[in-house]
């Protein structure tokens, strides 16, 4: 690919939803809901079509021009020391990111046609979604280390304007607020490390080297030597940036406060986009996380530990949309744990799978909130899929890709990536994080088709399932084209096990030169034939176990299910029910001190000293005033006197100092 082409292919895809945004903040309003609709949505599409385009001339190109740096402009230079310019790389990482973000974001806004038919803000929010979507793709594109801050920051700018968009809900500004305050907590960490790589970078010759510019930092990645202790605190300092983004614990209470947001943000922010930042920002910085197994070991801990949890409290959760946000958790800390130990193309792969039956999901459950007129709670739905038929299959295909179950594309990805953790792993405690892996598969069947089940199956348990009907046709097309994505994306992206040395251009090849081409580390060992069926085979084995016991509890109802559940014992469901204690837990221990010690300032502190200190500015200026009104005599012979005084005083004062 040439210097031009990648240019061009830049602007355009930054270019589209960014002009968008604004035609629509600009000259956008409810009386133009047309004009509306086809900026918000045709800008996202073309930006698809551009980056398909894109990835077409990479597949042509050779192998050694498929990634490439550009500089558009520079915007600050130091000397010859230090300059900051907005670069941006197009490679295979980076083109995988663009296809998801504007593909998945296309059906989104196509769907959100539909179901802000009637809101009066639907410019508002098409702007805001068109600026999420810059945002996210100004994120992956950058090549600087200061404007993937800046992206980074824009995102979770963007974020907070769509999570908060029903502001006059006093619920959805406090689940905006609390998102951004939690992702600024990872901004200013990833601020930090950069601070810190900057720093740190030592050319060949062992000399110090401001660069910015991460093609160069990764370059001279030798800098950093394994295992020390200032690739670790980067390491550390970036891997928490990442779980605030990705909603990992311990800094993801903000995830599931998030479906405050109309459904189709909670599909774009949960689905394809935002949560999924972090794991790309660990597998772009994959050359430091290999020189840093200690922090590769945490960040694979911290994975695999939030996937388990979220899991277990999807189970107790009757708002439709938590349980999926909650299984968002589930699945982004399994790709976390992907990264973590080394397989950073098997947690990219799961990424992307991920996208297609996630977003099926929230929109599935926005046509059922749709028919029951907004209501959310599962614990008044039941019998929609007399009602809602392609809503219920497509949501149904969604469920088995979620599962793993054999076929769907969630089987190809997740057995394939729990497969690599029967191989690699953070020292001898990779057998005991694979374990829990397949049984996240047990948790993951059971919450899916808990939701499944009860939502479409049985008895109506209100009259509002009666009277519920099928969306429309702009809002079941993504739908319907995701279900299909979700059924057959994993025949053509991946087969998970190696026959011997026949292997076809596959994910993982595709993305290796940028895996391999500059890490310090050696990547996760793949799995081999045999390894790879034995994974697959218990995966999928601890995925029908769930499938088939949510069908039992849920569906069938049978008495010997509801026995066994009966006897798990109470503080797990107490868990499950109040979410780990989490936002209890940070309540005490930091939102009420800190209340206190407002409450106190404000009592004590802000009448004495603030107050007295501006009332003494005051004052002072009024004695002045009053000090200096004699000599404010209305006299022209006073004023002259005044000046040549003053004139005189000036000479002296000059003359003394050149004389010194």
């Amino acid at each position: 690919m040439s210097q031009g082409f990648v240019t061009t292919v830049v602007l355009l895809v930054l270019g589209f939803p960014l002009i968008g945004s604004l035609i629509n903040a600009a000259f956008g309003s409810a009386k133009r809901r047309g004009l509306v609709n086809i900026v918000g949505t045709v800008s996202i599409g073309a930006a698809f079509v551009v980056s398909a385009v894109a990835l077409i001339v990479m597949l042509t190109a050779a192998s050694s021009h498929r990634a490439v740096t550009v500089t558009l402009w520079n915007w600050y230079v130091v000397g010859g020391s230090l300059s900051v310019a907005f670069q941006a790389t197009l490679d295979q990482l980076s083109i995988i990111m663009l296809l998801v973000v504007t593909g998945v974001g296309f059906l989104i806004h196509v769907y959100s046609v539909g179901y802000m038919e009637h809101d009066e803000g639907v410019a508002r929010f098409f702007a805001y979604m068109n600026f999420f979507v810059f945002s996210m793709l100004f994120l992956v594109l950058a090549a600087d280390l200061v404007f993937l801050i800046i992206g980074w920051a824009l995102v979770a700018v963007s974020s907070y304007f769509l999570i908060g968009f029903w502001y006059e809900r006093p619920s959805a500004v406090a689940a905006a607020r609390k998102a951004f305050i939690t992702q600024v907590i990872g901004d200013v960490a990833l601020v930090i490390a950069a601070f810190l790589i900057v720093t740190n970078v030592m050319s060949p010759i062992g000399t110090h080297i401001y660069s910015l510019s991460m093609p160069t930092i990764f370059h001279n990645v030798a800098s950093f030597q394994y295992g020390s202790s200032t690739v670790t605190w980067i390491c550390l300092l970036l891997a928490i940036g990442a779980f605030a983004k990705s909603a990992q614990f311990p800094l993801h209470t903000w995830l599931p406060d998030a479906m405050e947001g109309p459904t189709p943000v909670s599909a774009l922010i949960h689905a394809a986009t935002m949560v999924t930042a972090g794991v790309y920002l660990i597998a772009r910085f994959h050359p430091l996380f290999d020189r840093a197994p200690i922090i590769q070991g945490l960040v694979a801990c911290v994975g695999i530990g939030t996937s388990f949890m979220a899991g277990i409290i999807a189970l107790s959760q009757v708002d439709i949309k938590r349980v999926i946000a909650y299984s968002t958790m589930s699945q982004i800390g399994l790709m976390i744990y992907a990264v973590g130990m080394g397989a950073y193309a098997a947690g990219m792969y799961h990424l992307v799978t991920h996208a297609f039956f996630k977003a099926l999901l929230f929109l599935g459950a926005g046509n059922v909130i749709h028919a029951m007129h907004d209501e959310q709670d599962i614990r008044v739905m039941g019998g929609l899929g007399k009602r809602l038929k392609i809503t219920e299959k497509s949501f149904l295909i969604g469920s088995l890709a979620l599962s793993g179950i054999p076929l769907f594309a969630g089987w190809f990805s997740k057995e394939n990536l729990l497969g690599y953790g029967v191989l690699n792993g953070p020292g001898h405690v990779a057998l005991l994080l694979y374990i829990i892996g397949v049984c996240i598969n047990v948790l993951t069947g059971l919450y899916a088709f808990r939701l499944w089940a009860i939502v479409f199956k049985g008895e109506p348990q209100t009259a509002r399932p009666a009277a519920a009907h099928e969306a429309p046709r702009i809002m079941l097309v993504p739908v319907v084209i995701l279900a299909a994505l979700s059924a057959i994306a994993g025949f053509f992206l991946w087969w998970p096990v190696a026959f011997g040395s026949v292997r076809v251009q596959d994910f993982t090849q595709f993305l290796s030169p940028v895996f391999t081409s500059i890490t310090s580390g050696p990547l996760a060992h793949e799995p081999g034939v045999a390894s790879g069926w034995i994974g697959m085979l218990v995966g999928t084995a601890m995925s029908l176990i769930g499938v088939g016991g949510a069908l039992r509890l849920w569906l069938r109802r049978e008495p010997d299910a509801e026995t066994v559940a009966s006897r798990i014992p109470r503080f797990i469901t107490q868990l499950s029910m109040h979410k780990f204690y989490f936002d209890e837990l940070y309540d005490a221990a930091i939102v009420r001190p800190l209340r206190a010690v407002a409450k106190w300032c404000r009592k004590l502190i802000e009448p004495e000293i603030m107050d007295g200190w501006v009332e003494g500015v005051g004052i002072g200026v009024d004695d002045l005033g009053n000090t200096l009104q004699p000599f404010q005599s209305g006299l022209i012979r006073d004023y002259i006197a005044y000046m040549v005084f003053f004139a005189l005083l000036f000479v002296i004062i000059i003359v003394g100092v050149v004389v010194r």
